[in-house]
């Protein structure tokens, strides 16, 4: 876990997809191509969900955004959990920066 955050990337055609979380605050954000499409101020234990909507091509993509406490070796209180991100559907690979 990061110490005042972590952050999760994924790349969807050639766009970058950021989701961080404020190990503080709680707080959760999802930025496309460095700009924020949806954030919480708060949400329980770090975990939620996330909608945006951005746009690859001049089409509009939803972007669904996953924290979950992540499989049974992940769980538990000082794990960073899951992070799943999908755009129209599609689950990305998202890697697990901090």
């Amino acid at each position: 876990m990061g110490l005042l955050g972590t952050r999760w990337e994924a790349k969807y055609e050639g766009h970058a997809v950021v989701v961080s979380r404020n190990e503080v605050t709680r707080g959760i954000a999802l930025a496309w191509d460095g700009t924020e499409i949806a954030h919480r101020t708060w949400s329980w234990v770090g975990l939620g969900e996330l909608h945006g909507t951005a746009d690859v091509g001049g089409q509009s993509v939803e972007v669904h955004v996953k924290l979950d406490g992540g499989d049974g070796a992940s769980k538990g209180v000082g794990t960073d959990g899951r992070c799943t991100i999908t755009v129209n559907g599609k689950a990305l690979e998202v890697t697990h920066v901090k």
